[in-house]
């Protein structure tokens, strides 16, 4: 039976890219899309929050983190919210930050998926 040898050129070049990409996928590349999510839901929050004092707009705040074992960065996670005490009563009964989430999907995926695609495209 007739042997064939094969040599794939490439292959380790491609290798320490697809583990490159995966690395940004959850470092600092993916974080700064996040940051953009994240601000988008930050803006909508504080147009849909109810304002007597404006002590709860003005508190409304957005973060990014690193989640995964030791600083190591498995993922990376959006959060906003507040602290201000009275601020879960308000979303329960205006749902403000769902809103701002809800009414902002579409821009959210596509921060997302441009932060994905610089890192794949790199």
């Amino acid at each position: 039976m007739p042997q064939a040898d094969f040599t794939i050129i490439g292959l380790e070049e491609t290798k320490a890219k697809l583990e490159q990409t995966a690395r940004d996928l959850h470092g600092r590349p993916m974080a700064d899309g996040m940051q953009d999510a994240v601000m988008i839901v930050v803006r909508g929050a504080k147009i849909y929050a109810p304002v007597d004092t404006g002590r709860l707009r003005a508190s409304i705040t957005g973060e990014i983190r690193m989640t995964g074992m030791f600083g190591r960065g498995l993922g990376v996670v959006g959060i906003v919210g507040t602290v201000v005490s009275y601020a879960p009563v308000q979303e329960k009964r205006v749902r403000y930050l769902q809103r701002a989430f809800d009414n902002n999907k579409d821009k959210i995926i596509e921060k997302v998926g441009d932060a994905v695609t610089k890192i794949v495209r790199k």
